[in-house]
């Protein structure tokens, strides 16, 4: 039973990963088609979208590294909780250990965020 509940948090934390990198694309897709047209129509725009092209995330924003570390954190804390609830006493072990994966990569992108709003970084 804890095999199939490791399974799912590994590829629900591996699927919130895999997501918020093709949110990435996406999004530099776009701005990347943005001055490709500008660029052949000439337009006066287009000093604007190259500085753009550093500030892929608005200064004082860490990507959404917060968000999806507080969504780890919570997948964590739910799997530690059912734990607790439905599981056997001799599994309750194995499963808060399986909680601690996603606990802690969501853990480690919070913090991260957190030190690069302190040190006033932009990404």
């Amino acid at each position: 039973m804890w095999q199939d509940i490791l399974i799912f948090a590994v590829l629900t934390t591996g699927a919130v990963l895999i997501m918020n990198q093709i949110a990435r694309l996406v999004r530099n897709r776009s701005i990347q088609k943005t001055i490709r047209e500008a660029i052949s129509r000439d337009s006066a725009a287009l000093p604007e979208l190259i500085a753009r092209i550093d500030d892929a995330a608005p200064a004082g924003e860490t990507g959404g590294d917060d968000r999806i570390g507080l969504i780890l954190i919570a997948l964590a804390v739910a799997l530690a909780l059912y734990a607790v609830i439905a599981a056997d006493p001799e599994d309750m072990r194995q499963m808060a250990g399986t909680a601690l994966f996603p606990g802690l990569v969501g853990a480690v992108l919070l913090g991260r965020s957190v030190w690069i709003r302190r040190r006033g970084e932009v990404r």
